[in-house]
Formats: C-alpha cells, sequence, structure tokens
C-alpha cells in the first residue's frame, strides 16, 4: 500500500514553484515561453534558489527564510515565509511572510525573524512565480 501526499501550495498569484526546506526544490508548472511572450532560450528558465537562516537576536535564536529568483527578462516575483506544517506536510499557518517582492530579471525576498519556539514545527518555504 502506497501512502499519497499531496502538495499544497499558498493560493497567491501564480505560483511556478520555490524551495522546501524538507523536500528541497519544486515546481508547480511548466514555463510556456509562447505565454511569457520570451525569447526561447535557456537563459530564460528561471533559476530559484532558498535556505533557512539563523540569527540568536537577545539570546532568542530565531529563524527565517531566504529566496531569490533569477528570470531574465520576465517580471516575477519572489516570496519567503517562515510556516507551520503538520505530519503530513500540509500547511497549517503562516508565521511570518515577506510579501511578494516583484522585479524584472532578479529578485529577492527575506521573511521576518521567527523566534525558536520548541512547541511549533516551523518550516521555511520560498516561492516564485508571475503575477
Amino acid at each position: 500500500m502506497a501512502l499519497s501526499v499531496a502538495m499544497i501550495v499558498p493560493a497567491f498569484a501564480d505560483v511556478h514553484g520555490g524551495w522546501d526546506e524538507d523536500t528541497g526544490y519544486f515546481k508547480t508548472k511548466l514555463v510556456n515561453r509562447d505565454s511569457l511572450n520570451i525569447k526561447l532560450s535557456a537563459q530564460n528558465d528561471p533559476k530559484h534558489t532558498g535556505k533557512r537562516e539563523r540569527e540568536d537576536i537577545d539570546g532568542t535564536t530565531n529563524y527565517r527564510a531566504h529566496g531569490w529568483t533569477t528570470w531574465v527578462d520576465v517580471y516575477h516575483y519572489t516570496r519567503a515565509r517562515m510556516e507551520e506544517r503538520n505530519i503530513f506536510g500540509q500547511l497549517k499557518r503562516v508565521l511570518t511572510d515577506s510579501g511578494q517582492q516583484y522585479g524584472t530579471s532578479g529578485t529577492e525576498a527575506k521573511s521576518p525573524w521567527w523566534p525558536f519556539d520548541p512547541d511549533v514545527n516551523e518550516k521555511a518555504r520560498t516561492y516564485y512565480g508571475r503575477p
């Protein structure tokens, strides 16, 4: 018997993919170059990087999500969030959120710091997409 787990993606803009600290990089859709009206070349494929960062602030360990996207000549966004997830990986609540950081060719997003709480299963997750 196989266990099937669905990926829950937040309902904002048009998410193309991102990074999850547990599962790594993911894509939610293929890039249709015709609909984007961009040149057909490998340089126009989006490149996304995400990571979890740590900093001690006033003796308390804090975490945040940090994401970067390079998508040459394409208006897009990057978003970074600290999220609480259940044991199946489904979103329970958003802890901190950078909001969508828009730009053309390159974008960067950092969520606000989240103070460590042993009772919360916080995870860093970043997203990229188009409006």
